[in-house]
């Protein structure tokens, strides 16, 4: 999604910062002031010193000066190896507009670039996960300051939020995990424990079964405090109170690679199910985190979202809603499209990913899981280049089995209501 996006943002902000009221690239030296307050702040942050942190925000910002301890106390579990902020100012120059600049009062000047936040957790990420930030900074008698990081809200850019932006966390670990959310109160509720990190050992097993390209094995489990902390921290356009858990990864904006791996988990549709349901939900995700490298953005969610339920399910029956569909007529004897794994009613999408299943299951019954593997390996390494996505899926589908993506779609949908 945010892939995507990026030509919408650039469209938007160009509309909303005409060149007399942003769009300016500050001085040099201007420049270098504020990468030094946020190197400072940076530093701060990793070396946990609290006193240095909140020197770097502005007195006259008392509500996001409350924030910024709260989220600095509650960081503290988190295991950071590295810790870096950096003022962007190619990407958008200066955002601030005059709304932006009348907030503070006295300042000699006020500025707001996107901002960086590159991080690495130890143990788990070799490359840093990076996330936008939108700080505002606010100049006073010759030195900058932060001065909020919510002041282009109103126009959807959002500063990240993680979950230590909203509670008390724990961390706990396994061979191949760190799950990081809410302790344990015994009153039901999803939380960060052992039983969270053996299903996602279980669960890894079955992923690797599936999908026997080397990946690195090691991935952070988010357990958010909240339905709403869930929503802002994956900035969800969509209602997520829809789905059980995401594979998240951040994108670096250079090399366009995926860094920072995490699944999320939804605690309130999680919580109170069998020990069995989670363990497929959690395969599936792990799933998506395993073929990050491997995947790119030509690459259908019907065999993406399809791979993720075979591996879910493994051996186990996965298809008992789709045969039901079959078996009263209603199927329609075509793939699902994009879009279906995100839109309608809950039962639609759910369609949408069963269909997909069996889809994938006829490829590898057919052909063997070895060639989808090869299938989705050479669709993926398509990245910047020329074709539309039903192109380079056609494509890859004739190289690889001799077959074309209308010919493949038939012969899947004749194998079901033969």
């Amino acid at each position: 999604m945010k892939r995507g996006a990026a030509g919408v943002v650039v469209a938007l902000l160009m509309g909303l910062f005409p060149p007399s009221d942003g769009w300016a690239l500050p001085e040099p030296d201007e420049r270098a002031a504020i990468q030094d307050l946020l190197d400072r702040r940076a530093r701060a942050f990793l070396d946990r010193d609290r006193a240095a942190f909140l020197a770097t925000i502005d007195e006259g910002s008392s509500a996001f000066r409350d924030r910024q301890k709260r989220l600095f106390d509650l960081s503290e579990p988190i295991p950071f190896a590295d810790y870096q902020l950096v003022a962007d100012w190619s990407r958008y120059g200066d955002l601030a507009r005059r709304r932006d600049v009348a907030r503070y009062p006295g300042a000699s000047a006020v500025l707001l670039p996107l901002t960086q936040e590159r991080y690495r957790i130890r143990g788990f990420d070799d490359e840093p996960a990076i996330e936008d930030a939108f700080y505002t900074f606010v100049e006073r008698n010759g030195e900058w300051f932060i001065g909020d990081d919510t002041d282009l809200d109103d126009i959807g850019l959002l500063t990240v939020r993680h979950p230590w932006d909203f509670g008390s966390l724990v961390t706990i670990r396994s061979k191949h995990f760190l799950a990081l959310g809410p302790a344990c109160t015994g009153d039901g509720a999803l939380c960060a424990d052992r039983n969270l990190l053996d299903i996602a050992e279980e669960a890894l097993r079955r992923t690797n079964a599936t999908w026997s390209v080397p990946w690195r094995n090691k991935v952070v489990l988010v357990v958010p405090p909240s339905d709403e902390a869930l929503q802002r921290m994956l900035q969800a356009t969509f209602d997520a109170a829809k789905f059980v858990a995401f594979a998240y990864s951040t994108i670096d904006p250079e090399s366009l690679g995926y860094t920072g791996d995490r699944i999320i988990v939804n605690p309130s549709v999680i919580a109170g199910r069998p020990r069995s349901d989670v363990v497929t939900i959690m395969a599936h995700e792990l799933l998506h985190i395993a073929t990050r490298d491997a995947s790119g953005p030509f690459v259908p969610l019907f065999a993406d979202e399809g791979l993720a339920e075979v591996a879910g399910y493994g051996d186990l029956p996965g298809l008992a809603y789709f045969d039901a569909i079959v078996a009263g007529g209603a199927f329609d004897n075509k793939l699902p499209e994009d879009f279906q794994f995100s839109t309608g009613s809950g039962n639609e999408i759910y369609l949408s990913y069963q269909e997909a299943q069996s889809a994938v299951r006829y490829f590898i019954d057919r052909w063997g899981r070895d060639r989808f593997i090869r299938f989705y390996r050479r669709l993926g390494r398509a990245r910047v280049t020329e074709g539309l996505a039903t192109w380079h899926v056609e494509r890859a589908l004739q190289r690889t089995i001799g077959m074309g993506l209308r010919g493949f779609e038939k012969a899947w949908a004749s194998s079901i209501t033969s």
